[in-house]
Order: structure tokens, then sequence, then C-alpha cells
């Protein structure tokens, strides 16, 4: 079968507060006249990927994951034959899940994230305070790739600047010409939430506040942005002065489900 990059892409990796499920309802709420659009936290790339700019650049924190991006982006194919070589069974997985990324090559450290996403338990990424991935096998009996999506995602990124590090690190040369969207990992609504340890160091107040100071900085030079986040009296206070909307969202990766449909806030400068 022949592989096309006219294929919409689509999110190959799963993720905690993906978009995916609101990438439509979003984008039109989007400016749709820049000239570069910027994803710090591009997490599952739900956004970038339904938008599928002409010019981007996105980053993330996840060193492992901006990894597994420019693979894709540059060597998709090799990815896609590594994968094709990991059996799906808890002896392998706990192998792979042993294996340092930084001791591998860069195609197959991607291969390994992408594995280890589809295959641990409802796809949560979590890492210790060492850095290293230790979430359990969820022995689900499915393909962890769609060959056709890999390739269409490569397409995708073709023109997209993808840096690493922390949010105010990739977004130094951003301009009134361009626009940002802002998914970080929500403030917390109540008690100890997992779902912000995508790195070793969590994302926590001081960062929430550190990115509505940034995001005033942006406003004040004419840069449009919008920001994802929970609906708390925290956040409220963050962006206070700024255009707030509740969205109706659903999180499949909580365990209960009386607790997946949740309000959420889309703040917006313009």
């Amino acid at each position: 079968m022949m592989l096309t990059p006219t294929l919409t892409p689509k999110p190959f990796i799963k993720w905690a507060g993906g978009k995916q499920s609101l990438a439509l309802l979003l984008s039109t709420e989007f400016p749709h006249d820049f000239e570069r659009l910027y994803e710090p936290f591009v997490g599952g790339g739900s956004i970038f990927l339904s938008l599928c700019p002409h010019k981007a650049v996105i980053g993330d924190h996840n060193r492992w994951l901006i990894d597994t991006y420019r693979a894709i982006r540059d060597a998709w194919e090799k990815v896609a034959e590594i994968l094709d070589s990991i059996p799906n069974t808890k002896e392998d997985y706990l192998r792979v899940r042993k294996v340092l990324p930084a001791s591998i090559g860069l195609e197959q450290r991607a291969a390994h994230f992408i594995y280890l996403n589809k295959t641990c338990f409802r796809g949560l990424f979590r890492v210790n305070r060492k850095g290293e991935f230790n979430v359990p096998y969820g022995e689900y009996d499915r393909r962890y790739y769609d060959p056709d999506n890999l390739k269409a995602v490569s397409f995708a990124l073709q023109q997209t600047e993808i840096r690493s590090g922390d949010f105010e690190r990739t977004l130094f040369d951003v301009t009134p010409k361009d626009f940002v969207y802002l998914d970080p990992p929500y403030y917390k609504l109540s008690g100890y939430s997992d779902f912000n340890r995508y790195t070793e160091a969590q994302f926590r107040e001081n960062d929430q506040l550190r990115l509505g100071a940034l995001c005033r900085e942006l406003d004040q030079k004419g840069v449009r942005w919008a920001v994802s986040n929970s609906d708390t009296e925290f956040v409220r206070h963050v962006f206070s002065g700024f255009n707030i909307k509740e969205i109706s969202a659903r999180r499949e990766i909580n365990l209960k489900s009386s607790k997946r449909d949740i309000i959420e806030l889309l703040i917006k400068n313009y």
C-alpha cells in the first residue's frame, strides 16, 4: 500500500490533557492570519497537527518527546522499522523501559518512546525524580502506530522548527506577526495530581505565575496568544483582565468516569 503525505496527520501518541477532541472547537477561536504558530507545550501535538501551519515553532521541556518529533521529521521510516521489531509483551515492555534514552540513537529513542506510550497503562507518561519512565505495562492488544499517519506527521513537520526546553526559551523570538498557543500542565483542581509529572521537574505554581507574566509581556508587545488551563480561581486570577471562556472537555485518562467531564478555560488576549 502506498503511503501518502496528503493524509490528514493525527497525534501519534496519547498525552494527558491532549486536545484531540477539542482541536476543531479551539481552532475556531484562533486567528488565521499569522506567520508562524508557536506551541511551547506541544505534548501530543493535536493543535499543531489539526492546523498544519505553513511555518511553526514547537517545543517542550520533555527532551525525550522532542527527540521523538525530530526523529519522525527526519527519519520516520527508520522509526517505523524499529517499532515493527519490538513485540508487545510484558517481558519486552519491561526490557525497553529499563533502557536509558540517552544511551541509544535518536531513531531507537523515538521508537521506544512511542512503544512505551502505546503499551503502558492508560498511556500515562510519568517519570520519577530521576527522569526515569515508571508506568506499568498496560496489556493492550493493539498496534502501536499507523505507518500512514507517521509519514503524514513527518510531512507536516518539514517546515517546523523543533526546540527543547522551557517555554520562555521556545518563545524568545516570537513577533506580532505570529500566534502562540499555550497548553501547559494544568493547575491542579484539588489534591495530588500525577498529570504534571512529564519531566523530573514538575510544573508548579510558580511556573504558572511565570507563564502569566510572560503572557502579559507578549500582550504588551502585540503578540496574540491563547492559553488552555483548568477552571480555578488561581488561574482566573493569574489571567485577570483577559478574555476568559469556559470550554466543556472530557478527560478519558481519569480512572473515575464520573470525573471525566470537566469545564476548562480558554484564555485569549484578542
